[in-house]
């Protein structure tokens, strides 16, 4: 994944490149767009520093945002979880190879064809879900958004959420690779014991030479399935189709990972709240949101789905 990562990831850049190159000589300017009757979004043309420029902010955002009172309860939730279904992973693991065997198209190794080099069409079901969390995934998508942005005109939400692709796919990298790092846990292919040993602080070179071997806790893949959607879904959220669709697209890739003994089930949790802090981050910090007054009051409940 990461050598897929390497080799397309200069072509998204020089295209964001020369984009900011060409758009020098204007001023800068912003659109808003219409969200509902009482909201509106305004956005500044994005510039291509920002594609790295927030990646520190990301990180401290997300260990000030565990840190901050009012959300203990979601640490709580995360690390609960967590400790609460590693006892069950062995049990899940296996239960899950089970019903995948029963799905066709399920195989457990997911391959794919090369295309211009790159394995990027999937050859069974089971491959197409673990695309959903390939890094190639949220680049293709990044792609799509700057090229909405560019048809036509020049559309500031679509190459804003461009350029956050890429942003949180490198600060969600960053962040999973660190905290593998201290975890140290086999994946289960690997695994020589229930539920996988742990190698907490695990040396660069030991992770290198035997990466399965250590680098199960958080899932990358999870982490960036969760940061690309809530990324979309921030800056779209008048598509009611996007959390729905999502959201069911994220637990087929879940039980894909561990059907396939790629994930434990107890690696998901800390992903899914970096995944989602780091995306919604990113969004929030580059919209200007406008509420006017309107006769209209929104439905309030007394429990949110996020």
């Amino acid at each position: 994944m990461a050598s897929k990562i390497r080799f397309l990831l200069p072509f998204v850049l020089i295209s964001f490149f020369t984009c900011a190159q060409t758009k020098d000589s204007l001023s800068i300017t912003t659109q808003t767009f219409k969200i509902n009757d009482s909201t509106e979004y305004t956005y500044s043309r994005p510039k291509f520093i920002d594609l790295i420029r927030y990646i520190p902010d990301d990180l401290v955002g997300f260990g000030k945002f565990t840190i901050q009172k009012e959300n203990l309860k979601w640490d709580a939730l995360a690390i609960g979880s967590t400790l609460a279904i590693i006892p069950y992973d062995q049990k899940i693991l296996e239960d899950s190879e089970k019903v995948g065997r029963r799905i066709g198209g399920w195989d457990r190794l997911s391959r794919y064809k090369r295309v211009l080099g790159i394995e990027i069409v999937p050859t069974s079901i089971s491959s197409g879900v673990y695309y959903f969390g390939n890094g190639n995934t949220t680049l293709l998508l990044s792609g799509f958004f700057y090229a909405v942005g560019k048809i036509g005109k020049d559309d500031y939400r679509a190459l804003n959420t461009s350029s956050e692709l890429i942003e949180v796919l490198l600060s969600v990298g960053v962040a999973t690779q660190t905290i593998k790092r201290i975890s140290g846990r086999q994946s289960p292919i690997a695994a020589t014991q229930d539920g996988g040993a742990w190698h907490p602080f695990t040396s660069f070179t030991a992770f290198a030479s035997d990466t399965p071997n250590y680098d199960a806790m958080p899932s990358g893949h999870i982490a960036t399935y969760v940061a690309t959607l809530a990324v979309i879904a921030t800056n779209y959220p008048e598509i009611k189709w996007i959390k729905p669709v999502g959201y069911t697209l994220g637990t087929a890739l879940a039980f894909n990972m561990v059907s396939g003994k790629v994930h434990w089930a107890s690696d998901y949790p800390i992903a899914i709240l970096l995944g989602y802090v780091i995306g919604k981050n990113a969004a929030d910090r580059r919209i200007t949101k406008t509420t006017k007054n309107s006769d209209i009051i929104p439905h309030q409940t007394k429990y949110k789905t996020s």
